[in-house]
């Protein structure tokens, strides 16, 4: 008697190899920090556009405008960092990004409940907190990558959420610390 062929198993509808035995692709420390770094951007550029909007349904032009220039000035450092990528195979930027907030490493602080209620100045403080992460993260990578081309990029990616510091608390000595109740704000 013949032995019957055994089927290759199928691949899980979700994707291939989706399931728990998957075998995770191993990604170097370069393509990590493209990974962390470009959702890192690109997260902040979300956060910084919902803070521009805010902004402006509080009427306040100025500080709408600082987000639209720090959303847009993110989402070019994230299209920087595509760039300097391409080629690369890199781990999923959208895990990535999940696996940031779940861990508190995101440039921007989530804090969705608040975003109908956040005032400008606590935006500000916000931003700016979150810029100072972003800049010692940068910094770090900067001392700790052994890649000349990572260290630059780093170097220059510091320098500038530096000079966002400073228009953040350019910013933050214009705005009032002006205090509301939460339900004053509801719709």
């Amino acid at each position: 008697m013949a032995t019957p062929k055994l089927k290759k198993p199928r691949k899980s509808a979700r994707g291939r190899g989706a399931g728990p035995a998957r075998n995770e692709q191993r990604f170097g420390a370069v393509e990590m920090f493209y990974a962390q770094a470009i959702a890192i951007e690109r997260e902040a550029a979300a956060r910084y556009r919902e803070f521009a909007h805010q902004m402006a349904g509080y009427g306040n032009a100025a500080t709408a405008e600082l987000f639209t220039r720090l959303a847009r000035y993110e989402s070019e450092h994230a299209e920087r960092l595509l760039e300097a990528a391409d080629g690369m195979t890199l781990p999923s930027i959208e895990r990535v990004r999940r696996d940031l907030a779940v861990n508190d490493r995101s440039e921007v602080a989530t804090y969705e409940f608040l975003y109908r209620q956040v005032l400008p100045h606590h935006a500000l403080l916000m931003a700016l907190s979150s810029e100072r992460r972003a800049k010692a993260y940068f910094e770090g990578i900067t001392k700790s990558s052994k890649d000349p081309g990572i260290r630059k990029l780093a170097r220059a990616f510091a320098r500038e959420e530096k000079e966002h510091i400073a228009w953040i608390e350019k910013a933050l000595a214009a705005e009032p610390q002006t205090v509301h109740r939460f339900n004053d704000l509801e719709d």
